[in-house]
């Protein structure tokens, strides 16, 4: 079998003086490029350094409005929600590609790279609500694929890898009122061009109640949140799966920081959030490289190779700070790698 690759969810916490507001402000205003451009290349290298075998562009700016504010800007666009080629960009791809031709000099290797987009219906539910314009959305899932071509292009020093579309709500969100039709549509606009560039193309899920209508589309790996929810893989038939050559993203770290800082409350007896020495417990007691290997294990007795990358569950966002989110990363990418060591010493 193919070793498993290790991807990560892309978001992380800023670091202590900083904010997501300011990052925000920092690449819409242009005006602060130097400690911004520091900032994505510095955190994309600690996830190169710690073991991230295909790292996603540090995301610090919210997933949907990354993308929604300048497809809704009207100077932006052709028309209506058309955005023009110039504006479909990803301004984080063009800062980390001076990372991957510092890897390249040094490694004599092209850096493969995951980029991360919003998907087709969460975008669409962020700007129009429930109510199902089938036309709107397809434009919507044609902009994705305007900023998934724009990557391409911005891709001089690194190989995209995967590109992620970013859908929580499906499976998840009973707004949604497009049919199956719909939605295997605009998936499949979203999807074909980065396909046809030899790119796996993945849809982070929540919960993979939807997979088989993903099946049915051009995407070729479903992520979901397995480490939180194993349960969930019960929901997935493995023959479905080869029917229709999908892989499987598996989520074998947990990333639900609230419940996770729970657990440690109520084990110790603390409140980890104001005592908060207790938070690394998280990453020596709790999500420890030994349990991210047992998952893995239980998940491939199941699905097999079917399993081709894994990652922590969800973006790393919301985490108290960048030391416990590295050292998350870390403890996964060790997990990840003993596991695929294991593997090839019983062949």
């Amino acid at each position: 079998m193919q070793d498993i690759t290790f991807i990560d969810g892309g978001s992380l916490p800023t670091p202590e003086g900083l904010t997501r507001e300011w990052v925000k402000t920092a690449a819409e205003n242009r005006d602060e490029d130097e400690k911004l451009f520091s900032l994505v290349r510095e955190t994309f290298q600690k996830k190169i350094n710690v073991g991230v075998h295909v790292p996603t562009y540090p995301q610090f700016r919210d997933m949907i409005g990354q993308f929604l504010d300048i497809i809704k800007d009207e100077k932006n666009c052709y028309e209506p929600y058309v955005v023009k080629d110039e504006y479909a960009k990803i301004l984080e791809l063009e800062i980390i590609d001076e990372v991957a031709k510092q890897y390249r000099e040094e490694t004599g290797e092209t850096l493969e790279v995951r980029v991360c987009i919003a998907g087709p219906t969460d975008l669409y539910l962020q700007a129009f609500g429930a109510a199902p314009f089938a036309d709107a959305y397809h434009i919507i899932a044609l902009d994705i694929e305007n900023f998934i071509k724009q990557a391409f292009k911005a891709a001089k020093n690194f190989k995209i890898r995967v590109i992620a579309l970013d859908e929580p709500s499906l499976g998840m969100n009973d707004r949604i009122q497009f049919s199956d039709s719909d939605i295997i549509s605009a998936l499949t606009l979203a999807s074909t061009y980065a396909r046809k560039q030899g790119a796996d193309v993945e849809i982070h899920l929540h919960s993979p109640l939807k997979y088989k209508l993903v099946c049915e589309t051009p995407v070729n790996v479903i992520g979901f949140e397995y480490a939180a929810t194993p349960s969930y893989i019960d929901l997935l038939d493995k023959k479905i799966l080869e029917n229709s050559n999908t892989y499987i993203r598996l989520g074998v770290s947990r990333t639900d920081i609230s419940s996770l800082i729970g657990m440690v409350n109520e084990t110790y007896g603390v409140n980890a959030w104001k005592e908060k020495e207790y938070m690394q417990k998280i990453v020596t007691d709790l999500e420890t490289p030994e349990l991210v290997k047992k998952r893995l294990e239980n998940a491939f007795s199941i699905l097999g190779d079917r399993i081709k990358y894994a990652s922590p569950d969800c973006g790393l966002a919301f985490w108290p700070d960048q030391d416990i989110a590295f050292r998350l990363l870390e403890n996964t990418a060790k997990g990840i790698n003993a596991f695929n060591a294991e593997m090839k010493n019983q062949k």
